[in-house]
């Protein structure tokens, strides 16, 4: 019998169904590379919950799926020239299943959607969905499939994470790391995580597949599927990819389905990019910048002074950088102090980290010690030329606040976040979104310019899992993660309806694994930026170790600005510190120095000056990496561009730094180079090779940055 086959392809993609009685192939093939990224029976399974979970446990650390569940029957049919919908039954349930492949003429994307609906009588509670294309990686008795075996995993947007307690350890993943898996720990196994999504190839390129769901957290799985063979720890290995999972059970509102209930996955998307891992960064940053995920057009975000740096934290026993000094909350004096340092440094925002409130947390100002908002903050707009920033907690401390606000365990029990810090659990309910809106609508009316959404930590950082088990609260029990997330989401929106010039930088909105970064945003009245991976205690060490390397990473995969703050302090007298961070976060926050005769307080003054001078395209160009240490801000509009250029090493470098002008957009035929204290070293006419690359030669002294301005 011959097969029935069903296909949409463009320039492209071709995807292809064949359909031979019960068997069926789902063929996935890129027209740019010729590359077949699948070439199997696509991977249907899911697996009920079940009060025996040790023996699920077993199953997952084995990796093997023995007892999910496959479909029994499905129906393949074509909508247009560009649709392919699958509709299908699994295996003794009544969960049906309708799977969308749509391929848009032109488009270079293939774009999946999964919907999952209960057609029975009775709730259906899922441990595992997995749904995916499939390729066969390694067989037992003949060894790699054609060249598999050169290409290597990785996740965007970061290749090595660093969070509190956390580092992936791996920037990427060869073929050898994957295949090993049998009779291995779930733990040990790579890469181990979901990530937003994934480049897999080589050095000429591969495939990018990426989730992409804004109002819930859904992830992106790569995973190894063995097939055991007889003989201990024998197997074949096959690769799962695309489609949807659960992951640390995200999304929530998939795990359980009630009778007549459906849930729709968010779209899964697939294209190839040509080049090493950064154009594969580049084309998922087009993916969300198509959705809306890039700073608005009015976005020009003032330099910060955060006076933490100098004037040390509420919760410490001493200041920050303070050593053998007791601390003291700060006075309105010291405010003040401050104030007159950002103005005289350069910077345009006064940032007021804790310390500012009648408790942590509170989110209510001290007017006791400060005196009125309204008079502070008018002293700081008109007498010092500084717009006003304050931070928020979600989490809080003290027993004084309302009894909703407290996170209850399921002892009965309030629950600390923090001991350190000694703050309480938030349970996000409705009767805090209400008073915490209207606290910050207090605040905000005051002429606030900038909010940060801190401390939005879901439960505690030290415990997964704790939601809140009150039954008078008004949510359900017990609350779960995508509860929280939404919640403290509707007092940033209500915020913005009523202020949409603030600006507004919101952490990981408490979540466990960290949410997608592009989550929420652009949604309406969304907040405008993400954090800078808490680069600011340590940013020298975070530099010079590596681990600030992520900054450059997220800023080739997004154009959802980062905030952060730096403590120049730590610095050099080059600047290098500044200069580095000045590049990744578009929107910059400095601190740390007093002294106003010190080498380095007028070094830092300098960098201010020529900062300002070139600030739009750090804060509105579009970001490429030539390398790690070489960056290239460009302006779309004007077709120039600055390059930033780093030595992190202990002696002189000469560094030809190359780019290709057509490629990035630029009109330029000289520069002018800075050092990192707005001294100008030379202004150099660009010279071009065969090939249309402009370079020029510099010598870098150690430690230290290069500023240089492109130019007609």
């Amino acid at each position: 019998m011959n097969a029935t086959r069903y296909n949409i392809s463009n320039q492209y993609w071709k995807l292809e169904i064949q359909k031979n009685r019960n068997w069926f192939i789902y063929k996935l093939t890129s027209k740019i590379n010729d590359e077949i990224y699948a070439d199997q029976d696509y991977h249907y399974r899911i697996l009920t919950s079940s009060k025996r979970v040790s023996r699920f446990v077993y199953l997952t650390h084995l990796n093997s799926e023995t007892k999910a569940k496959k479909l029994s029957s499905r129906s393949i049919r074509m909508e247009g020239n560009d649709t392919i919908i699958i509709e299908g039954k699994f295996e003794d349930t009544e969960i049906l299943i309708t799977h969308e492949f749509k391929l848009v003429e032109n488009s270079k994307w293939l774009d999946e959607k999964i919907t999952l609906s209960n057609q029975g009588k009775k709730r259906f509670r899922f441990s595992l969905i997995n749904l995916g294309f499939r390729k066969f990686l390694f067989k037992q008795y003949s060894g790699w499939n054609v060249h598999l075996d050169e290409y290597t995993l990785t996740s965007i947007p970061t290749r090595r994470y660093f969070g509190y307690g956390d580092d992936r350890r791996k920037e990427n993943f060869s073929a050898n790391d994957i295949l090993f898996g049998a009779w291995i720990a779930k733990e040990a196994e790579m890469p181990g995580f979901c990530a937003e999504g994934w480049l897999w190839g080589n050095e000429q390129g591969g495939l990018l597949t990426c989730k992409y769901n804004p109002s819930q957290m859904e992830y992106s799985r790569f995973q190894r599927i063995p097939t055991t063979l007889p003989g201990r720890g024998v197997e074949d290995v096959d690769l799962v990819f695309g489609g949807v999972s659960l992951y640390e059970g995200n999304p929530e509102l998939a795990t359980t389905l009630k009778p007549d209930q459906s849930y729709s996955f968010g779209v899964t998307r697939y294209a190839t990019y040509q080049g090493d891992y950064k154009e594969g960064y580049y084309l998922y940053r087009s993916h969300l910048e198509g959705h809306g995920h890039i700073f608005k057009p009015n976005y020009d975000p003032p330099v910060h002074w955060n006076e933490l740096y100098n004037l040390g934290w509420v919760s410490e026993k001493t200041g920050f950088f303070v050593e053998g000094i007791e601390f003291k909350v700060y006075t309105l004096e010291q405010l003040y102090e401050e104030a007159e340092l950002a103005r005289d440094i350069g910077a345009e925002c006064l940032y007021l980290d804790p310390g500012w409130n009648i408790a942590l947390g509170s989110s209510i100002w001290n007017e006791e010690r400060f005196g009125p908002l309204k008079e502070f903050s008018k002293n700081i707009h008109e007498k010092y030329g500084l717009k006003l920033a304050l931070h928020l907690m979600m989490n809080f401390e003290g027993e004084d606040e309302p009894e909703e606000f407290y996170l209850i365990s399921k002892t009965g029990v309030k629950v600390v976040a923090d001991p350190y810090i000694n703050l309480f659990s938030l349970c996000a309910n409705d009767h805090w979104v209400d008073e915490k809106t209207r606290r910050i609508l207090e605040l905000a009316k005051e002429g606030i310019d900038f909010f940060m959404f801190d401390f939005t930590d879901f439960s505690t950082f030290m415990v997964n899992e704790i939601g809140c088990y009150s039954k008078e609260h008004g949510h359900e029990v017990p609350m779960l993660r995508n509860t929280h997330a939404e919640n403290i989401f509707k007092v940033i929106q209500n915020v913005k309806k009523k202020f949409p010039h603030i600006l507004i930088e919101a952490h990981d909105r408490g979540v466990k694994p960290r949410n997608p970064l592009y989550y929420q945003h652009n949604l309406p009245h969304s907040f405008d930026e993400n954090w800078g991976f808490e680069c600011m205690w340590n940013p020298m060490q975070d530099l010079l170790s590596g681990r600030a390397t992520q900054l450059f990473e997220y800023n080739l995969a997004y154009s959802i600005p980062l905030y952060l703050h730096i403590n120049e302090n730590s610095d050099n007298e080059n600047m290098l510190q500044f200069w580095w961070y000045a590049s990744l976060a578009r929107h910059l926050g400095i601190g740390g120095l007093s002294d106003r005769q010190s080498v380095k307080y007028m070094a830092l003054k300098e960098a201010m000056t020529l900062y300002k001078k070139i600030k739009p395209f750090f804060t509105r160009g579009i970001f490429y990496g030539i390398n790690q240490n070489i960056h290239l801000h460009v302006d779309e509009t004007e077709k120039l561009g600055v390059i930033t250029t780093y030595n992190l090493s202990s002696r002189v470098q000469i560094i030809d730094v190359q780019f290709d002008p057509i490629k990035y957009g630029l009109d330029v035929s000289t520069v002018e180079i800075y050092n990192g204290t707005n001294k100008i070293i030379s202004t150099i006419k660009l010279t071009q090779n065969s090939n249309n690359v402009r370079h020029f030669k510099v010598e870098i002294s150690p430690l230290s940055p290069i500023i240089a301005i492109l130019k007609k």
